[in-house]
């Protein structure tokens, strides 16, 4: 399925492997402030897909305030684990169920976003793309203390390994606030892109015109490449 709204693309893809598609996405423009989610759940785990829904049904619900986005993000995150738990307490059989959650609140000229998991909020700006935010993985962890590199990591099979989720125990999501310009473009994705797409390959494709166009061969490219895992993406033009 494809959404189109106000300047706003997305779709997301099953991929070639996967018998389901586990993850879940956004698109909410209401009274001038756009509401962008991802949800990619756990695959492999009973009611990852219950999870993802869970996200995006309470993004979906929240009544977002233009003065407050930031806690309205935090908020939202937090009513959502307490629907994951519950679910899990109601049916033991779901115990492990959990996913990813990247989502921005755009108002005005300023991006607020919130992050747990292995999805990513990328920025373009000048034709240079930027991650915002940080994986949740346990090869992240490496990078970071310096044991492997970044591109020593993109080739790691444990790259995917997640120490962070929404429904995970102790988990602790990443938040952030900047500033939008004219002609910036955002890109929301799950895994399913940036397991098989290096940031340089998703920079140069994000930079066409259209955004219609980006996104179509974005998926296109992973698919070409195996197509492991589901494929979603959101992007947004200003």
């Amino acid at each position: 399925m494809t959404v189109e709204n106000n300047g706003a693309w997305g779709k997301s893809h099953t991929g070639c492997k996967r018998k389901s598609n586990e993850d879940r996405y956004l698109i909410k423009i209401v009274s001038e402030i756009s509401i962008l989610a991802v949800a990619d759940g756990m695959g492999g785990l009973p009611g990852g897909e219950i999870a993802a829904q869970i996200v995006i049904d309470t993004f979906q619900e929240h009544v977002f305030s233009k003065t407050d986005l930031e806690t309205d993000l935090k908020t939202v995150l937090l009513t959502a684990e307490k629907k994951i738990l519950q679910k899990i307490q109601e049916n033991p059989k779901l115990e492990g169920m959990g996913t990813t959650a990247t989502a921005a609140a755009v108002y005005q000229s300023k991006v607020f976003w919130i992050h747990i998991g292995d999805s990513r909020l990328y920025l373009l700006r000048n034709k240079k793309i930027k991650q915002i935010t940080k994986d949740h993985t346990f090869i992240q962890d490496l990078i970071d203390d310096g044991t492997l590199s970044p591109e020593q990591a993109y080739k790691h099979p444990l790259k995917n390994m997640l120490d962070q989720c929404l429904g995970c125990d102790d988990s602790e999501s990443d938040c952030g606030i900047f500033q939008i310009k004219k002609n910036d473009r955002l890109l929301l994705c799950t895994d399913g892109l940036t397991k098989h797409l290096p940031d340089s390959q998703i920079e140069s494709i994000m930079a066409i015109n259209s955004i219609h166009e980006a996104g179509r061969q974005l998926i296109e490219e992973s698919l070409k490449m195996g197509g492991s895992d589901n494929i979603t993406i959101v992007i947004k033009n200003f």
